[in-house]
């Protein structure tokens, strides 16, 4: 059977997930309605809450160096006054250009900034094994940020903790439960070398799960998380980066005309891995999300597309592989790891807030 593509995005049907209709467009773009923000008026109601509660900081930034996490923190220091603490969790991939971008940001707006940075063989272990395991190393990474995250706005007593998840993503996960503690506790436990007091150091609130954190917030020990690029207009990507070298001090990547995730050097092999596990990457939903807005035209996106698979390799190919210590066997059990493996091994609390979630709140963030 011939796979088709979508007339109007760049996703074919031979995509997990994706169905095209008979008038040639997939599922994604019959479904797709434009973003409406939560409304600004909201958002600055949120900010004068945590501002009336007069602390040190009124919100807590996470800042990878990248364009989103940058662009949040301007409109958090430039655009609506807050007293603001960034940090940045170091995974062991961070670009020159991110470390270079974060230093620049941070003096510009003239403000305080934590680095955490775990032990670097204790990183290897748990990436190493997530990826051997499960053919995922994201889930590491995303958990490892989170509870950093929480811990700081525990510490600190920071009402709020800005996030800068985009609208553009949506759709761009594998719907596998990667930030599931149960779940990597289970794909970590099957490394014997990997001692329960590692495990604890990393996920520094070992038995916490969805409930538990909503209770925590609720009760002011962890800052809110807000995702506050949903609450306003989104200028388009090209917009951002004009607003944030003229006012952040920023700098792209010149190695492609879309280059969300620069700051992580580890993010192409991921791309890669995900092609040969499932047959599509998180870019090419990126890219058709941003034909849905406007932002690219159809044939800008292809172009894009086709320029990253003539590419024989990844960028930083080599040195994930050296840095993870992968050879070409290691590659090909994890591309034959199928999806949603671990997925029976999610948290029963977890489920149960996603559902209750859903119910309430719908696709809000």
């Amino acid at each position: 059977m011939m796979t088709k593509t979508c007339k109007t995005c760049i996703l074919s049907d031979s995509i997990n997930g994706v169905m095209i209709s008979g008038d040639g467009r997939c599922n994604f773009c019959t479904n797709h309605s434009p973003h409406i923000p939560y409304g600004e008026q909201k958002l600055v109601q949120l900010f004068a809450k945590a501002k009336r509660k007069n602390r040190i900081y009124d919100a807590l930034v996470p800042l990878s160096g990248g364009m989103d996490s940058t662009y949040v923190l301007y409109l958090a220091v430039k655009k609506y006054g807050l007293k603001v603490l960034t940090y940045t969790f170091n995974n062991g991939f961070m670009s020159a250009l991110a470390l270079e971008n974060i230093e620049r940001s941070v003096k510009e707006c003239g403000l305080d900034h934590v680095w955490v940075t775990h032990n670097a063989e204790m990183l290897h272990k748990l990436y190493r094994t997530t990826l051997t395991e499960s053919g995922e190393i994201c889930g590491i990474c995303g958990v490892g940020i989170e509870r950093t995250m929480l811990k700081i706005s525990e510490a600190w007593r920071i009402p709020m903790i800005l996030l800068g998840h985009s609208p553009t993503e949506n759709n761009s996960f594998t719907g596998e439960k990667l930030y599931d503690q149960t779940r990597l506790k289970t794909i970590l436990a099957r490394n014997k070398n990997i001692s329960e007091e590692e495990m604890h150091r990393f996920f520094i609130f070992p038995n916490l799960n969805f409930i538990s954190s909503y209770l925590n917030t609720k009760t002011g020990r962890f800052g809110k998380k807000l995702n506050i690029l949903y609450y306003i207009d989104l200028p388009t990507d090209k917009e951002i980066g004009r607003i944030l070298k003229a006012e952040m001090n920023w700098s792209d990547s010149d190695h492609s005309e879309y280059t969300r995730h620069f700051d992580c050097l580890a993010e192409p092999f991921t791309n890669y891995i995900r092609e040969k596990r499932l047959g599509s990457s998180r870019r090419i939903f990126q890219l058709s999300n941003m034909i849905r807005t406007g932002e690219l035209t159809r044939d800008e996106a292809l172009q894009t597309w086709k320029s990253d698979n003539e590419k024989t390799s990844p960028a930083n190919f080599d040195f994930v592989m050296e840095k993870l210590n992968l050879s070409k066997s290691d590659l090909e059990n994890i591309s034959g790891i199928p999806v949603h493996v671990f997925d029976d091994n999610v948290s029963p609390a977890n489920k149960i807030f996603a559902s209750a979630r859903k119910l309430i709140k719908g696709n809000r963030h």
